[in-house]
């Protein structure tokens, strides 16, 4: 026989003789709760099953000399006690339940080369191989939170924080992404934060490299040009473990733990020097605190509550709508070295000072808050909602004014004595309230003058956003007059009519959007109310946004901010030109973005029930943002109960609607699914096919035609008179096969919201779905 038969397995004897512990073979598995693991040769770091304090396990990668388990890397969710973590003959590996079915892959060699072997190695990276000692997966390449000295973060790919606690292994609120400008940022993604620390963009496809010789890190071009991002590192460097994480908090920090006579993990280098300075690191309405400028502490603003009390940091609430507009409502407080900063949508006032700011704050009733600074005397006033509140090192010298509203104060008192009758003081009183009726009936009828009401509308236009109305209750004849009496119809849905309009608030007039709700509700007022307040508290930039409603007498109307440019189904398939594939891509990932929130980032889960491009509205920047979620909760009693009558559209309900099947948030992820095809192939899905077209090369059902060219490999032809996506279609590619698996008819083989938003962003790669593998057994 040749060498080349026999060199395979000598380089396998030579890694035996090197370190038997670190190679794992096929049919080699590790139990939770067994303590067994897989050794690098040092035995510095293991793979296996952490046992978290919540009883659960996760699977995982850390250092396992020092006494303070750290991880380097993680596959969550975590799994219960006597679950595995299975290296398959097939070469897989995967976890599976403790009854066999596999709950998760981690490597699936049906979608790359064959694994024969797999290596913890000596640098924290766990290395499968094939048969050629070839590397065909390494944890390296799928970096969770943290990276190690030799791994490298390549252009456009992402580091996420962990969840808060320490049991919370799920997506967290910040990401560390290293941009296709070679812009390295940090950003409170679910904010569509513009990024709270950054280097700066110098050239494209640039790389994040933890250098392992050094411990330094720097980002390098293509051309080999280094740019360093840390200068200093304690030495000599293999006396000690480094790591760099982006931690809960939202900081990306480096540490050394000394090998031989370490106590901790020691800092070395942090990105955010004042950890306050995070975007939304205390939530919505929350205030960061920070003394040390090491730990914070998060607490609501003065005059709201916790969304959880078991956790501030997920933001804040007003506990009652108040109208700020009354100044007997509210009292405006003055906090020293605070500040409520906010990048943009706020309105300064130059060389003012601080008297007239408060006295400006408190005029104006569509403000709740500003922040006056001494040292260059402006009043810098706040939008809503109020986010990155702060007392710390940042914002010394700052004061903040906030409107507070006024509370009942509890407690038991005295009964006051009984005084004598005064004549004189009654007539008094008469006498005032008569004048004071007067003139107000006086005004009113000034007021609603058709000449008065005409000045009124030349007052210029401002959106809801800008001017930072508040959530409020509205009258009947308000709306009755911001609508013309209801005449001009934007459209019409399964609950009722939408109107255009246009409040006049203080000098501005807002455009709105006003829906009467004409469907039966069977909720009482009070809850009614209950659902609407909750929605009306659910802000999100890929969500429209509630404005206020109206329930007098048997109306029951919901005040909208307008969206200019209309639905997405006119935008997608409306008379004129396709749009830009780049359009497309963004208007599916802030579709994907506000339905994460929904499903998974809110306070309270809200399930749509009716996801399609019509409940899909524009904003003036072509912005993504969902409408009417909230509505089927709102309407109905119990949304999550198994159900008989079908809520949504035909063409997106989900299989389970027709099955009187227990409804959860895989309807809304199927519905998603039909309509992120229609988004990137820019077609109905359901079209008649037109003359011309070769019905071979086309299907009526837009799924179905994606699903056959997935699986003949011609999904080309889906596109082929589209140039843009062609000359991406990688990008395209990727985003039908997330498509497919969100419309499986088995809402178990669906993948979650943030599944959805990993594989679409590139967190995660894009498997091939089961219907791919179910109509290729059938063929």
């Amino acid at each position: 026989m040749s060498l080349a038969i026999f060199f395979p397995s000598i380089l396998l004897l030579l890694s035996f003789l090197n370190g038997f512990h670190a190679i794992v073979q096929p049919n080699t598995s590790i139990t939770a709760g067994s303590n067994s693991t897989w050794k690098s040769p040092s035995a510095d770091f293991e793979f296996g099953f952490l046992h978290l304090p919540s009883g659960l396990f996760l699977v995982g990668i850390w250092f396992a000399r020092i006494s303070d388990i750290t991880l380097a890397w993680y596959f969550s969710p975590p799994v219960e006690p006597n679950s595995q973590i299975r290296f398959t003959s097939a070469g897989n590996l995967v976890v599976a339940y403790q009854n066999g079915t596999t709950a998760m892959t981690i490597y699936n060699s049906a979608e790359g080369d064959a694994a024969t072997s797999a290596y913890m190695q000596d640098d924290g990276n766990f290395v499968i191989k094939d048969s050629n000692l070839v590397s065909v997966w390494q944890s390296f390449n799928s970096p969770t939170n943290t990276i190690l000295p030799g791994q490298t973060l390549l252009s456009t790919k992402t580091l996420f924080s962990k969840g808060g606690g320490p049991s919370n292994y799920s997506l967290g609120s910040f990401m560390l992404q290293m941009q296709d400008d070679g812009n390295l940022v940090l950003k409170a993604y679910l904010w569509a934060d513009p990024a709270y620390w950054y280097t700066s963009p110098i050239t494209a496809n640039m790389t994040l490299v933890f250098n392992a010789t050094t411990a330094l890190m720097y980002r390098v071009d293509d051309a080999g040009n280094i740019f360093n991002l840390t200068e200093i590192t304690p030495t000599p460097v293999e006396d000690y473990y480094h790591r760099a994480t982006i931690d809960e908090n939202g900081n990306f920090q480096q540490y050394s733990y000394h090998k031989r006579n370490g106590s901790g993990w020691r800092r070395v280098w942090r990105a955010v020097e004042d950890p306050c300075r995070v975007n939304a690191i205390c939530g919505v309405y929350g205030l960061c605190t920070s003394p040390d400028n090491e730990s914070i502490k998060c607490e609501c603003i003065p005059g709201y509550i916790p969304l959880d009390d078991q956790d501030v940091s997920k933001g804040c609430h007003p506990p009652a709508v108040i109208n700020y507009c009354a100044e007997n409502n509210f009292k405006l407080q003055v906090f020293d070295d605070t500040d409520f900063y906010f990048d943009t949508h706020l309105v300064s006032l130059a060389g003012v000072d601080l008297e007239s700011c408060k006295k400006d704050v408190i005029d104006d009733c569509n403000i709740v808050a500003a922040t006056y600074d001494h040292s260059t005397s402006t009043c810098a006033k706040k939008r809503l909602p109020l986010l990155n509140a702060r007392n710390s090192s940042s914002s010394k010298g700052l004061k903040a004014l906030l409107k507070v509203a006024n509370r009942i104060e509890s407690g038991t008192s005295e009964l006051p004595k009984k005084k004598s009758f005064n004549v004189r003081v009654f007539l008094k009183v008469l006498v005032a309230v008569t004048a004071t009726l007067a003139c107000f009936f006086g005004a009113l009828a000034v007021y609603y003058h058709p000449f008065t009401r005409r000045l009124t509308r030349k007052k210029k236009h401002l959106n809801a956003t800008a001017i930072g109305i508040n959530f409020r209750e509205f009258t009947f004849q308000e709306l009755h007059e911001a609508t013309d009496g209801f005449t001009k119809i934007l459209g019409k849905g399964a609950s009722g009519k939408v109107y255009r309009g246009a409040l006049v608030i203080g000098d501005a007039e807002i455009d709105v959007a006003v829906k009467k709700l004409e469907k039966k509700i069977e909720k009482s007022d009070s809850e009614f109310t209950t659902e609407l307040k909750i929605i009306g508290r659910t802000h999100h930039r890929n969500l429209v946004r509630l404005l206020g409603f109206c329930i007098e007498s048997s109306h029951r109307i919901l005040v909208y901010e307008l969206m200019p440019n209309g639905a997405l189904s006119s935008f997608l398939f409306g008379e004129g030109e396709r749009p830009q594939w780049g359009q497309r891509i963004e208007v599916a990932l802030g579709v994907a973005r506000g339905l994460l929130y929904l499903h998974e980032e809110c306070n309270t889960q809200i399930i749509h029930c009716d996801i399609k491009p019509e409940n899909v509205l524009l904003d003036a920047n072509y912005t993504a943002k969902i409408s009417d979620f909230g509505l089927s909760k709102l309407l109905n009693k119990d949304q999550t109960r198994t159900v008989t009558k079908l809520r949504g559209t035909m063409g997106y309900m989900a299989p389970e609607w027709l099955k009187s099947a227990p409804i959860t948030a895989k309807v809304d992820i199927y519905s998603f699914g039909v309509m992120l095809l229609e988004i990137i192939c820019c077609r109905r899905h359901v079209e008649i096919c037109e003359d011309g077209k070769d019905s071979e090369d086309y299907d009526v059902v837009l799924a179905s035609w994606v699903l056959r060219c997935v699986v003949s490999k011609e999904l080309e032809l889906v596109v082929r008179h589209d140039t843009e996506v062609l000359n991406d279609f990688k990008r395209f590619e990727e985003m039908a096969l997330v498509g497919l698996w969100c419309v499986h008819p088995n809402p178990a083989l669906r993948p979650l919201m943030k599944q959805v938003m990993q594989m679409l962003d590139g967190t995660v790669e894009v498997g091939v779905p089961p219907l791919v593998h179910e109509q290729i057994m059938v063929d």
